[in-house]
């Protein structure tokens, strides 16, 4: 096959073969950004409320609010929403022609006459528990709650809407809103950080990826999203390299007198192909070896919450337990005492006895709260020996993948030890510092 007609090209083509390259890195710019933040999801463990720690967390549950907004368009309670009201008009367009002569021609579209939104901070609840979601900065994916058409003889024409007309309108109105309604299933991903009260944890903005996501749609739609634009971007890409390619056969030809049409083109094809294969090939090992870093600091985090927890509990549960027990024998002491000298006072004929009535018991609450703060560490320990499982069980299962994980572990990420350090093990047995 000849390519007459790619090897005829202009020596003047370089322009557009520069230009080819700048929109190529554009889409590799797309490619790049897109395939990294659908390994971010993939990276990132959807833990439960209750296993949620510091850093950056992806959970789902119900919105609630004690207090929501009510959506102005359909009247539903929410934590956000957005409405738009546009105005659809028809004009007479005069232009000329490519002759010179005077044309005209109707155009139609629409205005945007009034918009609004609104946003609170939620509560989102699962089975295990509730966190706060501060929403200042959040990425949202809502759903629609109102789509409607109306004409000026509609009552929901002038709602929500100014009175005054654009130039041209056909009198109709579309009205829009969508929102985050309360009891809608919402899943989040952002940094969960300490609340200033320091009583719990929040989720919000900042960590180190900034991203804070409230969506609707779920973890699977964002993630297909972006490998369908990281797809996208890299065919284009790589058509627009080739392109560049093409563009250039003609100075080569120029430059190389020596080569044919054919070659020229063969050669200047497969040197772009080469240099955007080899660029494509540099950043997807970058974007690998990061990919696994990120995994294996997880799990380093999450090792050392699983320490956290037992070091807590080791300090915490003895001293209760001591509390506890010297709360009980005192009462037991006490209502001794009273008893022996009532018993006493009776068999001396001092007093004749009306009512019995003993001090109060104090030391159930005593137990509750040492019952209680059990359940809560064990399963505080038990989240985050999960949150360590998962995390443990992504990094090998990167670090096992071909060749992903031969990049990576000639890069530098290494395997995980088979279980948790010396000092988690170490603090696992309270009773050794418990005391008599």
């Amino acid at each position: 096959m000849k390519f007459q007609l790619l090897g005829a090209v202009d020596p003047d083509a370089a322009p557009i073969a520069i230009g080819a390259w700048c929109v190529a890195l554009l889409f590799f710019w797309l490619w790049w950004s897109r395939l990294r933040f659908a390994r971010l999801l993939r990276d990132v463990p959807t833990t439960p409320i209750r296993g949620v720690f510091v850093g950056l967390v992806e959970t789902s549950g119900h919105v609630e609010h004690d207090d929501p907004l009510t959506a102005p368009l359909s009247q539903t309670p929410c934590v956000q929403y957005a409405w738009s009201v546009s105005e659809q008009w028809r004009r007479t367009q005069t232009y000329k022609d490519s002759k010179g002569k005077t044309q005209t021609r109707i155009i139609t579209g629409s205005d945007i006459v009034a918009s609004g939104a609104a946003e609170v901070d939620l509560r989102l609840r699962d089975e295990t528990g509730a966190i706060i979601v501060r929403v200042n900065g959040a990425s949202w994916t809502n759903k629609n709650t109102f789509s409607r058409t109306a004409t000026r003889g509609d009552s929901l024409y002038h709602t929500q809407a100014p009175n005054r007309v654009v130039a041209g309108s056909t009198g109709r109105r579309t009205f829009t809103e969508s929102s985050v309604p309360i009891g809608s299933t919402a899943w989040v991903m952002g940094n969960a950080r300490i609340r200033n009260d320091g009583q719990a944890l929040e989720i919000g903005s900042g960590g180190e990826e900034g991203v804070f996501m409230i969506s609707l749609s779920g973890e699977a739609r964002h993630s297909m999203i972006a490998r369908g634009l990281a797809i996208t971007g890299l065919v284009l890409g790589t058509g627009c390299a080739l392109a560049a390619g093409m563009a250039l056969a003609g100075l080569v030809r120029q430059l190389l007198p020596r080569f044919t049409e054919e070659q020229a083109t063969v050669l200047t094809v497969v040197a772009n192909g080469a240099v955007w294969i080899m660029l494509i090939t540099v950043m997807w090992s970058f974007i690998v070896r990061n990919g696994a870093v990120r995994v294996r600091t997880r799990w380093e985090r999450a090792a050392s919450l699983v320490d956290v927890e037992l070091r807590r509990r080791a300090d915490l549960i003895p001293n209760l337990v001591a509390v506890t027990r010297a709360s009980a024998a005192h009462e037991a002491l006490v209502q001794r005492a009273v008893a022996e000298l009532r018993a006493g006072a009776a068999s001396q004929g001092i007093f004749r006895i009306l009512a019995e009535r003993y001090p109060t018991l104090t030391a159930d609450a005593s137990f509750l709260m040492l019952q209680q703060q059990l359940a809560d560490t064990e399963s505080r320990i038990a989240q985050a020996r999960i949150f360590e499982i998962q995390s443990r069980e992504r990094l090998l299962e990167r670090l096992q993948s071909f060749p992903e994980g031969l990049i990576a572990r000639v890069m530098g990420v290494s395997r995980p030890p088979p279980a948790l350090a010396a000092p988690a093990q170490q603090s696992s047995s309270p009773s050794d510092r418990s005391p008599d």
